[in-house]
C-alpha cells in the first residue's frame, strides 16, 4: 500500500520554527520555485515542438536533449522542498501496524539514507560537471556544453542532503517522545 503522509504529519513539517529549519525551508521553497519555472519552460518547449512537428513537420531541433536536461534540473531542485514538507511517498505495507516509535525510527533511518545518497549525488554530479567541462563534452544535436547541466544538479542534491539530515533530527526527537 503506497500513500502519502497524512495532512497532519505534513503540516507538522510545513514551516519549522527553529532558525536552521527556517533557513532550509526558505532555500528549499526558493529552489522548488526555480525548479517549477524550469519544468514549466520544458513543458512549453515540448508542446511547441509537438505542435511544430504536427502542423509544419518542423520540430524544435534538440528538443529531447533540452527536455532531459531541464527535467533533471527541475527534479533536483524540487526534491529538497518535498523533503522539508515530508511529502515523499511512503510505502508502509509492512509497517502500517507497527508502533509509532518503530515507524519514526525507520523514518530517521530513511532520512539518513537519503542524506547519504543525496550527498554522493551532489559530489559526483559536480565532479562530472567539472570533467565534462575539461573534456569539452557537448550534446549530440545542439552541441551545447554538457557541464552546466551537471553542475546545476549539485546544489539541489546538496540541499536535499541537508534537508534530509534536518528531517532525521526532527524524526529523532519524535522517537524520544514516543519512548
Amino acid at each position: 500500500m503506497a500513500e502519502t503522509n497524512t495532512a497532519l504529519e505534513t503540516d507538522a513539517f510545513a514551516k519549522p520554527t527553529d532558525p536552521i529549519g527556517r533557513f532550509l525551508y526558505g532555500w528549499s521553497a526558493l529552489s522548488a520555485l526555480g525548479g517549477a519555472v524550469v519544468l514549466f519552460l520544458v513543458c512549453i518547449l515540448s508542446t511547441y515542438s509537438v505542435i511544430g512537428r504536427w502542423l509544419f513537420s518542423s520540430p524544435v531541433l534538440g528538443d529531447v536533449e533540452l527536455v532531459q536536461m531541464g527535467a533533471a534540473i527541475s527534479i533536483a531542485a524540487c526534491l529538497p522542498y518535498a523533503q522539508m514538507r515530508n511529502a515523499h511517498i511512503i510505502v508502509d505495507f509492512f509497517t502500517l501496524k507497527a508502533p509509532l516509535k518503530w515507524r519514526r525510527f525507520l523514518d530517521v533511518f530513511a532520512a539518513l539514507l537519503l542524506a547519504f545518497c543525496a550527498a554522493i549525488l551532489a559530489w559526483r554530479s559536480t565532479l562530472g560537471g567539472i570533467e565534462t567541462y575539461q573534456y569539452g563534452e557537448s550534446s549530440m544535436i545542439l552541441a551545447w556544453p554538457l557541464w552546466w547541466s551537471f553542475i546545476t544538479l549539485g546544489p539541489g542534491f546538496l540541499l536535499l542532503s541537508l534537508t534530509s539530515l534536518y528531517s532525521a533530527w526532527r524524526f529523532s526527537r519524535d522517537v524520544k517522545e514516543c519512548a
